[in-house]
């Protein structure tokens, strides 16, 4: 039986992408977050709170190392069993709903997980994407227009009102 069920298993379609995508921001961005993060530190100290002041300068820390950082390329396939992205597997039974999102140049599939993040992200090629979505449509429902969460009505909010774009290499 377990025979018939490892043959049964097959990859439907295979792709490498960067881990995430590639932002790289001037001197000056870092400067005004780094200022940021010290006024919110100095605030913090009044109040005496020392692991907010930690956790706002670990996220600066986090910004500072992801976009310093290069991104690696990785490989991702879609098998009869699932997902499998930076050689993790994704059962279809755990996987929700996919759509499609694109951000500047960037296209990136969005797949919803039942995992405290609640998505996995994938950057993909524009050319394989009517291939991605009639693959995944087989197994997954498609969503045209995702509904968006209060962390990106939130995000979007900011960006409109503070533009940060990164340098493009």
């Amino acid at each position: 039986m377990e025979e018939e069920r490892k043959t049964r298993v097959h990859d439907l379609l295979a792709w490498k992408s960067l881990n995430r995508s590639r932002q790289q921001y001037s001197k000056e961005v870092f400067a005004a977050f780094g200022a940021v993060a010290f006024l919110v530190s100095v605030v913090l100290m009044f109040f005496q709170e020392w692991l907010a002041i930690l956790v706002t300068w670990a996220a600066f820390f986090l910004f500072y190392a992801l976009t310093k950082i290069e991104p690696v390329e990785v490989e991702h396939k879609i098998t009869t069993e699932g997902i499998i992205s930076m050689s993790h597997a994704y059962l279809w039974t755990e996987l929700g709903p996919f759509w499609f999102s694109q951000r500047q140049e960037e296209l990136t599939l969005h797949v919803a997980h039942r995992n405290i993040f609640g998505q996995l992200m994938i950057l993909v090629d524009k050319a394989q994407q009517e291939k991605i979505r009639d693959i995944l449509a087989q197994y997954l429902p498609f969503i045209e227009v995702p509904e968006k969460s209060v962390v990106e009505k939130m995000s979007d909010w900011f960006s409109k009102k503070f533009p940060v774009t990164p340098k493009r290499s």
